[in-house]
């Protein structure tokens, strides 16, 4: 399937999402609204178009691809869509409005469009009533979630009537270029994510009301700590809107008259009193939570909305420490796990907040999709969990959950008893802790889950025995088809000496005339947060500045191998990818990167400057970025580079990476980050079928003029109060290596000299206390200190 051009019908919040989503896929928009001023009759689409451009997370992936999106109206330009592969519905909650539009857009449409709706409230069989066959066979609901660009999420609920074997195709189509985890899901109200989601959060908001715990106390026990969105509960409502909370809420409980638990869709009264006041959460700027004051501090503080008062007020903050312990922990399961089997203030609360919910989520099957998979993704991907109900049922035991369950007198999901009196006890087959076949909850026979040849699992595969060298930090996996990957695991995946180890045998020993080339990638939460800060704080304070020069020589020359390696090197960052992740990400001859990628070179903010090859890979690439342009000489990249450097900006998007020049033109962005590895290997395929190795380059450079130069322009700064003294230290360091240290204009520079230049100034930076300082702040605060 090939969908070129995209008619979105619908400009509001989720409509102009969508539209810089799929804009941002390279496809063309036609962006309709209704009119609502005759003198301006595409307002509310230009309106849309002009607010997406000053979205703050931007929705676009870059400001360029909203060129893509044309506004209009829908009385006047209904004839736009006549070429749309693909027409989405995005028009008021109201089934008449909807049957009105399709039978005005339906002649409009060319033989094969998909149309679709983003409802979650209108059951399918209602919209496509009166619609002739041709359009009942290529309609279906595709709904989104809220922001569109962010959460993976998109439900997908087709008829009788349209072709599987078409439908597939469509889906296969949204998950390859939006990069949407696509959840098939019954015709049932609010779908899977919402129907169980929001029954959650009700639950919880009953609970806060009903026992006056503030909402901020249960946030702290339903975010990180477990393993779910920072945002947890009602951060989350917030968020997404407190009004778009209680619509879905009030949707459940008037078409669903036989849930078993709909009063927990009821609004009450205080939720009633959110919604007459405005209090809508984000949007508004207040919702049941706002920002405070700025503290002594100049801080910034938040308070919490009190119920019994309805005033805002400082927020509660409970001293738990198994909060703190819980922040140790990086794995989802071992962190859910001993959350909530903990006998401590903390665990029972967020027992008493979860449990409800995963005896609702197993009453769903059946009813929102037919098994445990679709309902874990759906909530994974549309609330931002990292484990879903029914892995959260097998991490904690069928069998332990039920039996407190029945010793505190809740109830029990029918399934689960079923299943204990056969004798099963999970909901998925496990196997190198990757499930492979869940529970059919109408034979309790497991179906096999297929896999996705798009898909690589490094777990599943260091269960087969794929895992070719390892160590602490890192392992060497054989991905198959003779391509090797180099995988990181250690904390943050921050980079150090076992990496670094590895990395080095890993080109000189394990790839050489046995594999055609190597990817550079994990699973983790992040490609690389950069390099062991800790190790490198711990060796200035001590004095051990050797060591310190010796860690970043290694780093830079781990780096180099990866690029001169006689065989295909491919990076597959994703996440974030700082500092010296970063680096690597660059030193490898090509890049496969997620389209969510957050790179930057960073070590300006703790005081230091990229030391790992990083002026030297940003020097190589500004020359090609300036030559591109026909901005020849040494000065051009030098500034680039001094400025790319000097900000410690992280690049926002992959493409936002790509023209700034961290990444090259040949570089690939992949929208689904669970095809990243796949397509990282195929990059290497194609690379080992007509290898060329990277030659080494010299540069031109403009030495200490240039310098002088840059640090005319760092004083100025510094006289308008927007660069420190230290400030000032550290990109005196920086413009002397961009520039080539003490050299002439006509001496050529080579890479090893600018490599040097940057471990012996990185080693200087690191003796400074204020650089010290710096570093220490960002370990404790994960904030930036300027001093």
């Amino acid at each position: 399937m090939n969908i070129k051009k995209i008619g979105v019908l619908g400009s509001g919040v989720m409509g102009s999402g969508i539209a810089a989503h799929v804009a941002s896929a390279g496809c063309q928009v036609e962006l309709l609204d209704i009119v609502i001023d005759e003198a301006a009759p595409d307002k509310l689409a230009e309106g849309a178009l002009a607010a997406l451009a000053k979205s703050k997370p931007a929705l676009a992936m870059h400001a360029s691809f909203l060129k893509k999106i044309r506004p209009g109206n829908l009385r006047d330009h209904l004839d736009r869509l006549a070429d749309c592969d693909w027409v989405v519905e995005v028009v008021k909650e109201d089934l008449a409005i909807k049957r009105e539009l399709y039978g005005r857009l339906e002649p409009q449409l060319k033989a094969g469009a998909w149309v679709t709706s983003n409802t979650s409230g209108i059951p399918l069989k209602l919209l496509v009533e009166g619609r002739t066959d041709a359009f009942r066979k290529h309609f279906v609901i595709t709904h989104f979630f809220n922001p569109v660009r962010y959460l993976r999420l998109l439900e997908f609920v087709k008829g009788p009537e349209v072709d599987e074997a078409e439908a597939l195709a469509f889906r296969t189509w949204l998950e390859e270029a939006l990069g949407k985890e696509v959840v098939p899901a019954f015709d049932s109200p609010t779908f899977i994510g919402n129907r169980i989601g929001i029954h959650g959060i009700m639950a919880t908001l009953h609970m806060a009301l009903a026992e006056k715990i503030p909402f901020e106390v249960l946030d702290s026990v339903l975010g990180d700590a477990a393993a779910r969105a920072k945002s947890a509960a009602f951060r989350t409502a917030d968020l997404a809107g407190v009004d778009i909370l209680a619509a879905t809420a009030k949707n459940v409980y008037d078409l669903c008259p036989n849930d078993e638990v709909r009063d927990t869709f009821k609004f009450p009264e205080f939720l009633q009193y959110m919604l007459d006041n405005k209090l809508l959460g984000n949007k508004t700027k207040q919702g049941f939570f706002k920002k405070g004051p700025k503290d002594a501090k100049g801080k910034k503080t938040f308070l919490a909305l009190d119920p019994a008062t309805r005033e805002y007020i400082p927020q509660v903050k409970r001293d738990w420490p198994i909060l703190k312990e819980l922040k140790g922990l990086d794995d989802p399961a071992e962190k859910v796990k001993t959350l909530l089997t903990s006998d401590t203030e903390a665990g029972r609360l967020a027992w008493r907040c979860i449990a409800p919910n995963l005896t609702y989520a197993v009453n769903r099957l059946g009813e929102v999709t037919d098994g445990p998979l679709n309902v874990d993704r759906a909530i994974k991907n549309g609330f931002a969990f990292e484990l879903g109900p029914f892995e959260t049922w097998d991490t904690l035991g069928v069998e332990r959950v039920a039996a407190r369950m029945r010793f505190e007198e809740q109830p029990i999901a029918p399934l689960v008893e079923q299943m204990l009196a056969k004798g099963i006890t999970s909901f998925y087959r496990w196997e190198h802790g990757v499930p492979v076949a869940q529970l059919n909850p109408k034979t309790l026979a497991y179906d096999p889950i297929l896999e996705d040849r798009r898909v690589i699992i490094l777990k599943r595969e260091e269960g087969r025995g794929k895992v070719i060298a390892e160590n602490g930090s890192c392992q060497l996996y054989d991905l198959g088809d003779d391509v090797a990957c180099l995988s990181f695991r250690s904390k943050m995946n921050a980079l150090d000496d076992g990496i670094i180890g590895l990395m080095e045998d890993t080109v000189q020993k394990h790839v050489p005339g046995r594999f055609k080339g190597l990817v550079l990638g994990n699973q983790g939460q992040h490609f690389s947060a950069g390099a062991n800060l800790v190790m490198v704080l711990n060796a200035a304070k001590d004095k051990q500045f050797d060591l310190i020069e010796e860690v970043a020589r290694r780093l830079q020359y781990a780096g180099r191998m990866l690029t001169y390696a006689p065989f295909p090197t491919v990076s597959a960052p994703f996440n974030l990818a700082l500092g010296g992740g970063c680096e690597m990400t660059m030193a490898c001859q090509r890049t496969v990167g997620h389209a969510e990628l957050y790179i930057g070179l960073v070590e300006v903010g703790v005081g230091v400057i990229p030391a790992g090859g990083g002026c030297l890979q940003m020097l190589l690439r500004m020359e090609e970025a300036m030559a591109a342009k026909g901005e020849l000489g040494p000065m051009p990249k030098v500034k680039a580079a001094f400025q790319a450097i000097g900000t410690a900006n992280v690049n926002t998007s992959f493409d936002e990476a790509q023209r700034n020049g961290y990444l090259r033109r040949t570089d690939r962005r992949v929208m689904n980050k669970a095809f990243l590895l796949h397509e990282a290997k195929q990059e290497v395929l194609k690379m080992a079928a007509d290898f060329q190795p990277v030659k080494e380059r010299t540069l031109r450079l403009p030495g200490r003029g240039g310098s002088e130069a840059l640090k005319m322009a760092v004083r100025d700064f510094q006289l308008q109060g927007l660069a420190s003294e230290h400030d000032a230290v550290i990109m005196g360091e920086l413009a002397n290596i961009l520039c080539g240290g003490d050299v002439s204009l006509v001496q050529e520079i080579t890479e090893e000299r600018i490599l040097e230049l940057e471990r012996q100034a990185f080693t200087r930076l690191c003796g400074y206390e204020k650089t010290q300082a710096r570093m220490d702040a960002i370990l404790k605060t994960g904030k930036p200190l300027r001093n």
